[in-house]
């Protein structure tokens, strides 16, 4: 299995102009300027001392997991719950990309992440597709989790932990990566771009 640590911005057809940030090799990162911004996030993130998850699998659905639940409370009970969730989903008019995602296609449900963003409103389609990456990302695909890690650290949730369980799909990823190396330069990127959504104002 390969797994892509360059993920490229991405532009959705349907939203206009709006891009996330890039991630992997081609990005240049003034490495002094970029670890200055993100110091007190990622104490934040990285120093806190581990307390337990506020939410439990059994408490909400699998189509809300990926929103709400680190990887490491999804385990192999939970994971074939995951699977058996998806298989029930039928999409009317869904597009290729979509059935293929849903079928454990990695690229296909990364492309489908992308093409939400930006969420804005969690609504039945986000969930079903970005439940289709969670499924990939569990499944040891490393691109996937990194792509998790992305959209979940720059979109809004109620219960305010966003950057930190953006933060556990990306130690996710990096476990699986197969350059640990390259799958690390991503971290100074996802760490000034949720530095710069957790100053905009309350999470």
């Amino acid at each position: 299995m390969t797994d892509n640590t360059h993920v490229p911005a991405h532009e959705s057809p349907n939203k206009g102009t709006r891009r996330i940030a890039a991630v992997g090799p081609m990005v240049t990162i003034d490495r002094n300027r970029a670890d200055a911004c993100a110091d007190n996030l990622a104490w934040r993130i990285k120093c806190q001392p581990d307390l337990p998850w506020p939410f439990k699998p059994e408490d909400i659905s699998p189509l809300q997991w990926w929103r709400a639940l680190p990887p490491d409370v999804l385990h192999d009970p939970e994971q074939v719950l995951l699977l058996a969730t998806l298989e029930r989903i039928d999409v009317l008019h869904a597009g290729e990309d979509l059935k293929a995602a849903l079928a454990g296609d990695g690229a296909a449900a990364i492309d489908v992440a992308f093409s939400l963003m930006p969420i804005e409103e969690i609504t039945l389609t986000v969930d079903i597709g970005m439940t289709a990456l969670c499924r990939c990302a569990l499944a040891r695909n490393a691109a996937s989790a990194l792509v998790m890690a992305q959209v979940i650290g720059l979109t809004n949730f109620d219960h305010g932990l966003s950057i930190e369980l953006a933060m556990s799909w990306y130690r996710h990823g990096l476990r699986y990566a197969s350059d640990p190396r390259k799958f690390r330069e991503a971290e100074t990127v996802l760490l000034k771009a949720f530095h710069e959504l957790d100053r905009s104002g309350p999470r």
